[in-house]
């Protein structure tokens, strides 16, 4: 309610003016699949739906109790909240996606809490869970917790092992495009969390583990998030290996993955590469072995059904919509040697393969385009990373990048197109 209030009295949008008609009509037409942005629909609707699973959450449930409240969440605000048709797109992304970002804030914002602490700092920690778990820092202001001093810190799980990482520097995209060759130069920001031990024994619970990354852009041209990695695990369990050196799990794992890069040449926006699988699951193997005293090994390789993930068109551009909307896999293979605990060097491999199923056929008339997925076909976007970090006097680091962006999209009814990017980091930051 105070999200429709917000969009009806103070943006004035369109889609707020509901009635009992509106709502009639939306039981009547049914899900269709709608023509909201790239970000809103794959970025904003999932980050929507973690709030919603943050209010059950926050309120004592379970991560498999919160899950209803998602989806019940979604549906009200699809059949009752809007004038537009109710969008299965949005249903998924809000749920599933939801779900993933809601767990790892909600997790977070665990790791914040200490009821121990007084004055400025404890203002400081309620401040900062209120912005990473809207829902969980307004639960805790109505029933007293935020101000209440206690001699325990009051999470609600476990303190796991965690490291955190922030950095700043500059980043160099070149992107070959079929229109011109772009070069951007920008400061960027990265940041990222690794949550708990994948190996530990006593993980039981879906995320227990997880891995979440974000980068952007600052002051530039480019998106502000130009990419969110998030891989959550649901179920593990250990393969018993002779050499008590080398351990490995297999499990089953939920995957958040965002990418949106743009560029402009002569006042024509360009877009190398545009790809999210906003509502997707698999099986997953992870790998650590001590190859010397002071030497690791790990690796991890994944496979992953998307049920719900967008890719940039060429060629459909209908109202907000610059890209089609469908279902695929992925697959990711992940290698690190870490020396010293000071030098990292990490490469990772990531395909994805989006295919459009309820296409639009160009010959067809222009009232039929509110209810596709876009252009018919499928887009494949493969990216390779390597970088190598060091860390100085314990937290200080210094890291470089490369990485390649190449995207292949098929279409039913247009010749294929074919964009690379290059990308290279130098940063500086702080681990924690």
């Amino acid at each position: 309610m105070g999200v429709w209030a917000f969009d009806r009295f103070i943006s004035k949008d369109t889609f707020a003016y509901i009635n009992s008609h509106t709502i009639k009509r939306n039981f009547k037409t049914g899900f269709a699949w709608d023509n909201d942005g790239f970000k809103t629909n794959l970025f904003l609707h999932p980050y929507h739906g973690g709030i919603y699973f943050n209010a059950a959450r926050s309120n004592g449930m379970s991560f498999w109790q919160s899950v209803p409240f998602v989806a019940a969440g979604s549906l009200g605000w699809e059949f009752f909240m809007e004038t537009e048709p109710p969008a299965i797109n949005d249903f998924f992304a809000t749920t599933i996606g939801g779900t993933c970002l809601g767990e790892m804030n909600f997790r977070i914002s665990d790791l914040i809490i200490d009821d121990r602490t007084r004055g400025l700092e404890r203002f400081g920690r309620e401040a900062l869970l209120t912005i990473v778990s809207p829902m969980r820092g307004i639960t805790r202001m109505i029933n007293g917790q935020s101000g209440a001093h206690r001699t325990v810190r009051g999470n609600s799980l476990p303190l796991p092992q965690s490291t955190f990482y922030l950095t700043t520097g500059h980043r160099f995209l070149s992107a070959k495009t079929p229109i011109d060759k772009d070069v951007s130069n920008m400061i960027s920001y990265n940041l990222g969390l690794y949550y708990g031990n994948p190996f530990d024994e006593d993980n039981s619970k879906p995320y227990d583990f997880f891995i979440l990354k974000e980068g952007g852009n600052i002051n530039t041209a480019q998106p502000v998030i130009s990419y969110i990695n998030a891989l959550g695990m649901l179920y593990s369990t250990g393969i018993h290996l002779k050499n008590p050196n080398r351990q490995l799990m297999i499990g089953f794992f939920q995957h958040y993955n965002f990418y949106f890069s743009k560029a402009e040449i002569n006042h024509e926006e360009l877009i190398p590469y545009k790809i999210s699988e906003a509502a997707s699951f698999g099986p997953g193997l992870m790998y650590k072995s001590k190859v010397k005293s002071d030497v690791d090994f790990s690796g991890s390789f994944h496979l992953s059904g998307i049920l719900l993930g967008g890719s940039y068109t060429d060629h459909y551009k209908y109202a907000n919509r610059d890209y089609n909307m469908g279902s695929g896999f992925s697959s990711k293979l992940n290698f690190e040697l870490l020396i010293r605990n000071k030098v990292r060097f990490y490469l990772k491999s990531e395909h994805y393969r989006i295919y459009s199923w309820k296409g639009y056929d160009p010959s067809m008339a222009d009232n039929v385009t509110h209810n596709v997925q876009g252009d018919k076909g499928h887009a494949t976007l493969s990216v390779v990373n390597l970088t190598f970090s060091y860390i100085l006097k314990g937290h200080y680091l210094i890291s470089t990048e490369s990485g390649l962006f190449f995207r292949r999209s098929v279409y039913a009814y247009f010749p294929t197109v074919q964009n690379r990017a290059f990308e290279n980091k130098i940063c500086v930051g702080y681990v924690f």
